[in-house]
């Protein structure tokens, strides 16, 4: 303040360089108050939360590994999805387009865990939406294409049946190559979003 208007105001009062000292140190106080009470543990809440969605999207795409009993499996008990999982959607995304995910044990565990945890995955969506909206968002849109999954499966199961499980053919009628499509770019998607 020295050299200004303002140097004199303060020399006019006994207070005035004190009350500016003291409301400096306050401001720093309530500025560091803050950071260490609010700011870090929302934002080990956040990426808490966080963590637990990637685990449940991993149970997803770790399906197309084909496990037998897969769809048993808690999603507490998976690692969480990663950036080095793109290259595992890469790869489901090609089998996808050239067809020979079709009747693999990959796309009847994926019918599976879609039918066993798309409740899971409408009850997880509050703590996507406590996150952020764009979570919310992305997370409804995951949700909506498991759920489209795993209402489908038993459909899916009784014409594979009744077909007599022939690979190479979509007995979903376009409707697993859609939802899945959707659920691979979502995962792509939600993965930026956490970077």
């Amino acid at each position: 303040m020295k050299g200004t208007f303002l140097e004199s105001v303060f020399y006019k009062f006994d207070n005035g360089n004190s009350l500016l000292k003291d409301l400096s140190i306050g401001f720093l106080v309530s500025i560091i108050f803050w950071f260490f009470n609010v700011y870090l543990p929302e934002k080990k809440k956040i990426k808490e939360k966080v963590g637990r969605l990637n685990r449940a999207l991993f149970l997803i795409l770790e399906s197309f590994e084909g496990g037998m009993f897969h769809h048993d499996k808690h999603y507490i008990h998976c690692r969480e999805l990663d950036q080095i999982d793109l290259e595992a959607i890469r790869i489901i995304k090609n089998s996808l387009d050239s067809k020979t995910i079709y009747g693999s044990l990959g796309e009847k565990a994926f019918y599976e865990v879609c039918s066993e945890s798309y409740d899971l995955f409408k009850f997880l969506g509050i703590a996507a939406n406590e996150i952020s909206p764009m979570h919310g968002a992305l997370w409804d849109s995951l949700t909506r294409n498991i759920t489209v999954i795993g209402k489908s499966h038993d459909k899916w199961f009784d014409d594979r049946a009744k077909d007599g499980f022939k690979t190479g053919v979509d007995y979903s009628k376009g409707t697993l190559w859609l939802n899945l499509t959707e659920i691979l770019e979502s995962m792509e998607e939600w993965m930026e979003l956490n970077k």
